[in-house]
């Protein structure tokens, strides 16, 4: 990468900030002390409740006793209390240097009995807002501290909403996409006009590693999903690389109470699904605790055709070494099988203009239950956090992060005219892809004179190898079916298996190993108290491994005017040699506070980046009858710019963010011939979006997204240049509100209603088909108790016929049923 004169100097300036800085980190700062007691409203003390400093990395735990000592730094802080993950209390505090802060006792909202069956997250105010997470920045930095947007999506709201997928899960994040992915082969996120499905690339980790989207587990062990605007290489590397965001997918961990909930959902299309989670201490001293969940699930579809069942198990540990040392074990396994089905691919040989006016049945699959897939992903995981001094933390972690399947087939659909369709397929015979990721990240925080700085210090290594044998030639047609018929053929495992192309053979027909050693640094300088500036880098060492590909052949084609179009090329195993690339990838941000903890003003510039694999390209770009050659492509890169406002006002009732960002990827692989390229496309995307989260009284509470983005090719092949990406519509909108009475004889009764808006998209980029823009309307209505919860959820209540980004049929009207025990 080449890097600008500015940044050159920024890389310097970090180094300068850490190196000044070293004597400072070598002493300690004056301390103080905070004593304190937490009881509950009748008087019994709440043990075990963790006591925190927000955005640093002190904490304790309240002892048997109800109080707790915690020694700190001098400053002014906010002290939290949390039970069962769950923030019941904060207030702020100023430590004195060598003074002792005794607090008045602390008391819950809440009785001894109820605090530890019902809710905990009724107590709090704003709940969906709670944005505090040291995931975001990689260190503990408050939301009007950090210069960049992002979203927070809890267990809660995805209780509240009846989530059942991901797609449910995450429908209140302002300006984004959720499908199941171009190809119905993971969760698909677009975020800024750019998408992870389509191009094998991911913008998913796990609790802050890289995976990728496929092997992302189901909602059942997700404690909240945190998705960061736009590209974030500096901080999470180049597996990254969606340029629109980063998805960081948080799990369950245990805490210190035993607390549980079995829950069983059942409603429209056969859904039946069963979830359990259990926490529990593993000993009397509470030094080794567990949390464990299950899921099983089967859905019929809406279609007919199109089966879903699904198994996970995951379970998290954690042990105490010491008061300073903590040891976590993880793991989850996810099991599922259904059909797979492309996106409808020939769309512009269709006479329409719009998917609403192609008669193809909604109701209607093209595939059938008889030829799904099954799939497993394994996620296992471990993590040594220890307290190194009072300044200075050190964490460890490992993920290992395994999908594969066996014998899947993939459904193509092609257009043939507006009556036909031809039912392609690919077969898989066996498919492996494997990510290893040990991370060590040092946070720490220190003083330069009279300026408090906190700094992160980070080295990861991933390591990344996938096995993938298939059938050839790569899409063979099975049949052709008529839209017109009152039925389709069903189609049958073994009339696909007898009449597929030959198996793949050898060791291997394509595989792909590649490694990243990556160290990065991002230090945050408090200029004043309403001043924050942010300078961040990452260098990334790239190498990958010699690829193997295998060729069908293909004959010479020539157009009507005799020029070749194709040229001819025979059947062969090809071995792309191994390469290295080492760049760097830089992040500025700053923020100012013009209202102290209440509004902040931000603005940062960010960059992404991909390794791009090498391929062919002309010995003379500007002659399209040269040579080929095999050439290996600098990162193609991505810079943003963006800025915006954070409100966080009425004590914590009104939380918004308002954000403008333009991003710009240069050095894009652009197509120059049929088999070549060249590196010198470009793409632009622009927009903004607004993100508003409400509690105006007690029990009800409002979210309000809205994202609107505007892309083209500046430069890129003659037919899609200065045109806009498929599948990324202008207009995204969410609203969810719900009210639940606190009080009175029927205290735990309430309602919700709310809409996804997604705007008209195209299905190819030259903008001749149409998928028109949907508003989807749901509701729910919900009974919570201290020993149970009863729920209703009414999806798609106007029973609209729509279609994802991708041109898939969404569900009609769905209603749901849940019952959930709770102990």
């Amino acid at each position: 990468m080449e890097i600008p004169e500015l940044f050159s100097r920024i890389r310097l300036l970090i180094l300068f900030v850490l190196l000044a800085g070293m004597p400072s980190l070598l002493n300690a700062q004056q301390q103080g002390q905070i004593h304190g007691q937490v009881y509950t409203m009748d008087g019994k003390p709440l043990s075990y409740a963790s006591v925190k400093l927000s955005s640093t990395q002190y904490s304790t735990s309240v002892t048997e006793d109800g109080s707790f000592i915690l020694s700190v730094p001098a400053g002014q802080y906010t002290l939290q209390v949390s039970y069962a993950n769950y923030i019941v209390f904060q207030e702020e505090v100023k430590v004195e240097a060598n003074g002792v802060l005794t607090l008045e006792r602390i008391v819950v909202k809440s009785n001894s009995t109820n605090i530890r069956e019902v809710i905990v997250s009724d107590i709090q105010r704003n709940k969906f807002a709670r944005k505090e997470t040291d995931d975001i920045a990689r260190m503990p930095l408050a939301n009007l501290e950090n210069p960049q947007a992002y979203s927070v999506i809890s267990k809660d709201l995805m209780m509240e909403t009846a989530a059942t997928d991901y797609i449910t899960a995450m429908g209140q994040v302002p300006g984004a996409v959720i499908s199941n992915g171009v190809n119905d082969n993971g969760n698909g996120v677009l975020l800024r006009g750019f998408s992870n499905s389509g191009s094998g690339n991911s913008n998913m980790v796990r609790n802050g590693m890289p995976i990728n989207s496929r092997a992302v587990s189901e909602i059942f062990n997700l404690e909240k999903v945190e998705v960061l605007k736009g590209p974030s290489a500096t901080l999470f590397g180049a597996q990254v690389t969606s340029y629109g965001g980063v998805i960081n997918n948080v799990t369950k961990k245990p805490f210190e109470s035993l607390r549980g909930e079995v829950s069983y959902l059942t409603g429209s299309f056969g859904m039946n699904r069963i979830t359990a989670d259990v926490n529990t201490p593993l000993n009397k001293d509470r030094t080794a605790l567990g949390r464990f969940n299950i899921m099983g699930m089967t859905n019929d579809g809406f279609q007919n055709e199109g089966k879903v069942s699904a198994l996970g198990f995951a379970s998290s540990l954690l042990f105490k070494a010491s008061d300073k040392t903590k040891v976590r074990f993880d793991a989850d396994v996810y099991n599922t099988t259904k059909p797979l089905v492309a996106f409808l691919r020939n769309v512009h040989k269709l006479p329409y203009s719009s998917m609403k006016d192609y008669p193809l049945p909604h109701d209607r699959s093209l595939t059938s239950n008889d030829v799904a897939t099954n799939r497993t992903n394994v996620n296992i995981g471990a993590e040594i956090e220890q307290q190194i001094s009072e300044n200075w933390t050190s964490r460890t972690s490992y993920l290992y992060n395994n999908s594969g399947d066996k014998g899947s087939i993939f459904m193509v659909p092609m257009v043939v005219d507006k009556d036909r369709i031809e039912r392609r397929y690919r077969i898989f015979d066996n498919y492996s892809m494997n990510f290893s990721i040990i991370q060590q990240n040092f946070n720490g925080s220190y003083n330069l004179g009279s300026t408090k700085n906190k700094v992160l210090i980070g080295l990861d290594a991933t390591f990344y190898t996938d096995k993938n044998l298939y059938m050839v030639p790569y899409f063979a047609i099975l049949d052709t079916v008529n839209i017109n018929d009152q039925a389709w053929k069903p189609l049958t495992r073994s009339e696909v298996e007898s009449s597929r192309g030959k198996r793949s053979y050898g060791d291997g027909v394509d595989d792909s190993k590649y490694n990243v050693l990556s160290a990065y640094v991002s230090n945050v300088t408090n200029i004043s108290d309403r001043f924050f500036l942010m300078l961040s880098a990452r260098v990334n060492r790239f190498y990958q491994g010699d690829i193997k590909n295998y060729n069908p052949g293909q004959p010479e084609v020539k157009d009507e005017a005799g020029k070749v179009v194709q040229r001819e090329t025979k059947e062969s195993y090809t071995v792309t040699e191994g390469y290295n690339q080492v760049n760097v990838s830089p992040k500025i941000g700053l923020v100012f506070q013009p209202i102290k903890d209440k509004v902040s003003i931000f603005a940062n510039y960010m960059n992404s980046f991909t390794n791009i694999g090498a391929s062919y390209g002309l010995s003379n770009p500007n002659d399209p009858n040269s040579e080929l050659q095999m050439k290996t492509w600098k990162p193609e890169q991505a810079n943003q710019l963006e800025a915006g406002a954070k409100l966080e006002m009425l004590d914590g009732l009104l939380n918004a963010t308002v954000s403008y960002y333009h991003i710009k990827v240069k050095d894009r692989l652009r197509m120059v011939t049929d088999d070549a390229s060249t590196q010198d496309g470009k793409f632009k995307s622009e927009g903004f979006e607004v993100d508003v989260i409400a509690n105006p009284v007690r029990g009800w509470n409002i979210l309000a997204g809205y994202g609107f983005n505007t892309n083209k090719f500046e430069k890129g092949e003659a037919d899609v240049e200065g045109l806009r990406e498929a599948w990324t519509p202008k207009h995204v909108a969410n609203f969810w509100t719900s009210y639940k009475i606190l009080d009175g004889k029927v205290h735990g009764l309430g309602f919700g209603a709310g809409m996804n808006h997604v705007g008209e998209s195209y299905m190819n980029v030259e903008g001749t088909f149409k998928i028109p823009s949907s508003t989807v309307l749901n509701a729910t209505a919900f009974y919570d108790q201290p020993k149970y919860r009863l729920g209703l959820k009414f999806n798609n209540i106007t029973d609209l016929q729509y279609w994802d980004v991708f041109g898939k049929p969404q569900r009609p009207f769905e209603f749901l049923a849940n019952l959930s025990f709770k102990f």
